[in-house]
Parts: structure tokens; sequence; C-alpha cells
């Protein structure tokens, strides 16, 4: 029961603040309307037909079909018969002035700021855990190369304009950065490019307390496969503060006398500004002379560095056409015997599936025992990479919880495999530098207008490498709010401030159909005879609404793919886990 709550505990927070991000904005209309004195005999949370609804009055309050938002039919308001279907008005009821119509249609965007207001007061109050490295603007690693789309390695922009660690960022393309994810998004949604129509972003940054100016050509990159989420980017990474938390994996490591709470300044000589610099220097050195920071005083200690297994050998195949994966780890986690890898003869060998249906039907589970490759039993990676090469297909027997279990697989189209995967270590770990900020609700709500103004500016942009297919649409935010729930409330507060302040920028502006089409036409009329707009309007109206239809099946297209990609990496996430290996158990 309790386990069933957690899980229910997030949908709940998600119908809460979604639908409410929804439902304040109507309201807004509604309760304006109502002051101004025009009829509303339609209250729609979501779009089609109705599922449930009552009676207020002459209101019919209705919860419909498709979650897409919502709607107030006014027709004082705007003529959207087409949209919300012909209501008949009393004789006696007055027409909508100039003033109400705007005052109506503004209400609703004025409701979602109310709201991303109240909400930044919660969390100014309480205040939001963030990692000390999110509020700086200095960089701490440049990263000598980056990992293109195709899988080739390019040495990155940061590197190449000679940015350096310690380097204080100032600007981006004009505009002042006060923390590190404001660069990230800066240069993400970059709209610049040079002669040879390569993106570019001009930097401004500080280095020993001179001021240059940087030309930087960033890359596209992606954090997963769907090629349509590749961002702009540079290569450079925020400025850490390294203090020992723990020591692990190495006994000599604990002799050396390092403490938790050390500040680690430097490594060879080498100012320590990111774990990652300590890092490439363990690849090239048996020792490190580290200088420590201990009670205000610095010491030289010198660590050894050991080469340990970190990753386990394994095998996999793929089948391109069913989209669906088999691959096999060893269970052992005998350190000293991996280094044989893919020739090792393990005790156990493990089967993990990224299909379920596959799965289910043949009644085996992920993390089963594969016993034999036919009427072979094996025991070696290397063995069943050998038999499965050149096989057109293959049965393979797998030791399930309720017995032995035969599985046919068909046409095998590719195979790979990895050897046991080698790390220098010095068996450090760091201790997370928290604080609490409490960034005031005005700063938010600005923060959330800037960006929501920039993404619209390079959506619109020829020069940037947004568009539409980057933007999230409704199966995107409840699947994202879903995510913010079950991790942490703070952050799920802040994302549903950025979308209550996304709904009101975009619905003012100025199309038709939108809160700010519904301004700009009363307006107009305002200043142009009533009668020759009407008729042009409503049809006008009903194709904005056709082409936001179409727009808004074209992004749920693609937070589906998102979806269906993020599905797929919780399973390399779950093959990842298995794969590596724990020195501290």
């Amino acid at each position: 029961m309790k386990s069933f709550l957690i899980r229910l505990v997030p949908i709940l927070l998600v119908i809460i603040f979604f639908g409410g991000s929804i439902l304040i904005h109507e309201i807004g209309h509604y309760v304006m309307a109502k002051k101004r004195g025009l009829l509303v005999p339609k209250f729609s949370i979501g779009f089609g037909p109705k599922i449930f609804g009552f009676r207020v009055q002459e209101t019919e309050f209705v919860i419909s079909l498709l979650p897409f938002g919502g709607y107030v039919a006014i027709p004082q308001l705007a003529d959207l018969h087409e949209i919300e279907g012909k209501f008949n008005l009393p004789d006696d009821a007055k027409p909508g002035t100039c003033f109400d119509k705007v005052v109506t249609a503004f209400a609703g965007p004025l409701a979602n700021i109310l709201l991303a207001f109240g909400l930044a007061i919660v969390v100014h109050f309480i205040g939001l855990p963030v990692l000390e490295e999110e509020l700086t603007t200095t960089v701490g690693y440049v990263s000598p190369t980056l990992t293109m789309l195709d899988g080739s390695q390019v040495r990155s922009p940061a590197s190449k304009a000679g940015i350096l660690p310690n380097d204080k960022i100032l600007s981006i393309d004009g505009h002042r950065v006060k923390k590190f994810d404001e660069i990230v998004q800066l240069i993400a949604l970059g709209n610049k490019k040079n002669s040879r129509n390569k993106p570019l972003a001009s930097i401004e940054l500080e280095r020993d307390g001179v001021r240059l100016q940087m030309a930087v050509n960033p890359v596209l990159i992606s954090n997963s496969k769907q090629r349509q989420d590749a961002f702009r980017t540079i290569g450079i990474y925020p400025r850490q503060t390294l203090i020992v938390g723990d020591l692990q994996h190495l006994d000599r490591t604990r002799e050396l006398e390092l403490k938790k709470g050390d500040r680690l300044v430097s490594a060879n000589g080498v100012p320590l500004f990111h774990v990652q610099t300590l890092r490439d220097m363990a690849s090239k050195n048996e020792t490190i002379a580290m200088e420590i920071e201990r009670d205000g005083t610095l010491q030289i200690v010198s660590v050894p560095v050991v080469k340990l297994a970190v990753r386990k050998p394994f095998c996999g195949l793929t089948f391109s056409k069913k989209r669906w994966k088999l691959d096999f780890i060893p269970a052992d986690e005998d350190i000293a015997s991996l280094s044989n890898g893919l020739g090792q003869n393990f005790s156990r060998i493990q089967i993990f599936c990224n299909n379920e249906k596959f799965l289910e039907k043949n009644g085996i589970s992920n993390g089963d025992q594969l016993v034999a490759l036919g009427k072979n039993r094996v025991s070696s990676l290397g063995k069943i990479s050998n038999s499965l090469r050149y096989a057109d297909q293959e049965t393979l027997k797998i030791l399930t919880k309720s017995g032995e279990r035969e599985l046919f697989i068909g046409k095998i189209t590719n195979i790979h495999s990895a050897n046991t995967k080698f790390d220098h270590l010095c068996g450090i770990v760091f201790e997370p530098q928290l604080i609490i900020h409490r960034p005031t609700a005005v700063q938010q709500i600005t923060d959330s207008v800037d960006i929501t103004f920039k993404t619209l500016g390079s959506l619109f942009s020829r020069s940037s490498n947004i568009s539409a297919k980057h933007l999230m649409g409704p199966a995107g935010l409840i699947k994202a709010l879903h995510t913010f729930a079950k991790n942490s409330f703070l952050s799920l507060l802040c994302f549903v401030i950025l979308i209550n302040v996304n709904l009101a920028i975009l619905n003012l502006l100025p199309l038709p159909v939108l809160d700010g089409g519904i301004i700009t036409i009363a307006l107009l009329e305002r200043f142009i005879a009533e009668k020759s707009l009407n008729k042009v309007l409503t049809k006008v109206q009903a194709v904005f609404f056709a082409m936001l239809v179409v727009l808004l099946a074209y992004v749920t297209f693609f937070d589906f793919r998102r979806m269906w990609a993020e599905k797929q990496a919780v399973f390399e996430e779950q093959i990842e886990s298995q794969l590596i290996i724990h020195h501290d158990r």
C-alpha cells in the first residue's frame, strides 16, 4: 500500500499543477467576463467530447477528452463558433465593448503570472538546494574533445578558441550571465553565424583582471540518440570546489592521512578547478603530488594512482529491424580475474533484453542466467561472440526461477562486444557543495520571461539551430512534470513557474485564436468598421486554429519520440549499472 501511495503522489502532483495551470488561466477569463457582465455558456478543461459536466446558472462546466488546454466560451468576446460551438444569446445580452474584450482576454495570462508569482514566493522562502557550481560563471574545465552526432571526435570549440580554466564568463552574445546554466542556454539558443555559415557565439570573459572578447564556433551535440535534440555547445564545465568527502578503494590512500574536509588546491603544480582535471592527470601519472588546504594551512601529499577494472566485459546482439537487443553480462565481480576480459570463464552469465514483450512471451526476466548456446554450454563471452558471429539463427538455453527454458532467436544483424575497461583512480570521493539559493520572486519571474523570449527569438530565427521539433507539447510537459514530481518538489515548483510564464506570454502573441489575437482584433474593430472584419476574421481564426492543431500534433510526435528514446535509455542505464564494478563492496 505504501509503495502504491509513493507512485500515486507524483501523478497527483502532475494533475494538480498541470491541470491547475490551465484551470487558473480559464478562471481568469471566467471571473473577468462575469465582472464585465458577459455571458459564459461553457467552461471546458480540455477539448473534444465531454467526459463529465455540470451546470451552474447559464454556464456548463465540463471535463473534455483531450487534455491539451481548455477554453471559456464567451460569444460576446469573440466569434469562435467553429471551434467552441454555437450558442444562442438572449436578446437583452449586452454587446462586448472593446474594453470588455481586452480586459477579459488579458485576465487569463494575468492569472498565470499571479500563480507563478505566488509559487515563486514559496520557492524564495523555502530556499532551493543547489550545487555551488550551478551559481558560478567561472570555467572549471575545458573539454579537449567532443563527440559529434556521427560518433566522430573533434576538438572542442572552447579549446580551439583558447578558453582556459578559471576564466570568468561575463556575457554571451551581449547578454549578461549570472549563473552557469544561463551560459549553456544562451549558447544553445544562439542565432549567430559567421561568414562560412557556421554557428557563432561572442563570449566576453575576464582573465586575471583583463577583459577579453572571443569568437567561438559551437558544434551540435546531443545527449541522446535522437538527432532532433541536438543543441549548440562549446565544451566547458563550471568551476568546482574539491572537498574530500570519503576515501574508497585504495588502502594505500588511507595511509596518506587525507581527511574528510581537506580541500584540493592543485595537483602536480596544476591548479584544480574541476574533478575531471584530476582524472586526466591520473591517467598519465603513477603518483600525484596534491596540494591540500586543511585548517587554513597548505600541505603537500603524495597520492598513488592505481589502475583498476571499473567496467565488466560484455557481449551484445542487435536486431535493427525489430529495434531490440540482447546483452550478455557476467555476474562475477572477481576483480583479479577480469583482466582476462572476454576470454575469462565466468561462473554465471546473465541475459538482459530491452524488449518487454519478448521477455514476457518467453517467460524469462532480465538477469536470468545463460546456460548454453544450442547444445554447447558456455561460460566465456568470447565463445558466445564467436559462435553467434556467423550464425543465422540460434537457440539459447536460459535458467529462470522456474527452471530451464529454450529461447529461439532469428537472424542476428549485429554483434558487438567490449573488453574489461580500466581506469586510473586516486580513491577520493568528493563532497557535493550544496547551498540554499533564495532567488526573489521577481527575479524568478524575470528569468522565466527572459528565457521564454530568447527561445521564441531562436525559434523564429533562420540562423539558429532551434525549431518547432525542439518544443515541448502537452505530452512532454506532463512527462517532465512527472519526472520533477518524483525527484524534487521545489524543482517541480520552479518548472511550474516557467510553464505559467510561458503560457501567459504565448497566449499574448497577437495571433488569431490566442488571447493576444482577440485583443488585437478588438482594437482593430475599435478603429475599423466591424461588419467589414467579422466574416474575414471568423474564417482566419478557423484557419489559425487548424494550424495550431497541426503544430500541436507535430510537437507531440516529437514528444513521444523523446519518450521512446528515454524508455530505451532506462534499459541502457540498467545495463550500465550491471557493468560497473563496485570496488567498495
